[in-house]
């Protein structure tokens, strides 16, 4: 249901008489690293903060591959709710302008690093039309909301075991460049 519903999203125009927001994956970095505070060891902690000027810089300097405009923001199937009237698109909060390519690559993650099915990715992007991880930026997106997926898990490391322990399962990963290594939704 997610790629029709986004495929949707993605045909619309931008607005007439606002302006939407652009999408500010990283925008919250700071905070959440911020309310993890001594937690987590300070030193993962500057190396988000690292990778997410690195990949600021570098998403500035993308490219996109399809035309740039309205986007969900984090387009997960749980964000894909069956109602009386069939599937609709949930927590709108990311809801901006900015690249498509954004929405994407939320699944190739999910593929790679949460244990999205193969077949599932590739019955998705065969719905959609295109894989964004045939675009030369897709490696910039996915490091990017890889480091704000890090960093959000970081601010409930203070009262929760489990949050600390995939806050440093996640950074190792990233540490030791290891795609392979699984990550868990929290």
């Amino acid at each position: 249901d997610l790629a029709p519903l986004l495929t949707q999203v993605h045909a619309l125009p931008p607005p007439e008489h606002f302006t939407l927001p652009r999408r500010e994956l990283l925008g919250g970095v700071e905070r959440w690293l911020r309310l993890a505070g001594d937690a987590i060891d300070p030193a993962d902690a500057d190396y988000l903060r690292g990778r997410r000027d690195g990949f600021a810089k570098a998403a500035a300097a993308l490219a996109p591959h399809l035309p740039p405009g309205p986007i969900h923001g984090d387009a997960l199937p749980r964000n894909v709710h069956i109602g009386p009237d069939g599937p609709v698109l949930v927590d709108l909060e990311t809801f901006s302008a900015d690249f498509r390519e954004h929405d994407l690559v939320v699944l190739a993650l999910s593929r790679d690093r949460y244990g999205l099915p193969p077949e599932a990715y590739d019955a998705f992007t065969a719905a959609y039309g295109w894989d964004v991880r045939a675009w030369a930026g897709c490696a910039v997106l996915r490091g990017a909301r890889e480091t704000a997926s890090c960093a959000w898990v970081s601010q409930h490391a203070p009262t929760n075991p489990k949050a600390l322990a995939e806050f440093r399962r996640r950074v190792a990963s990233l540490r030791e460049d290891d795609p392979e290594v699984r990550w868990y939704p929290f």
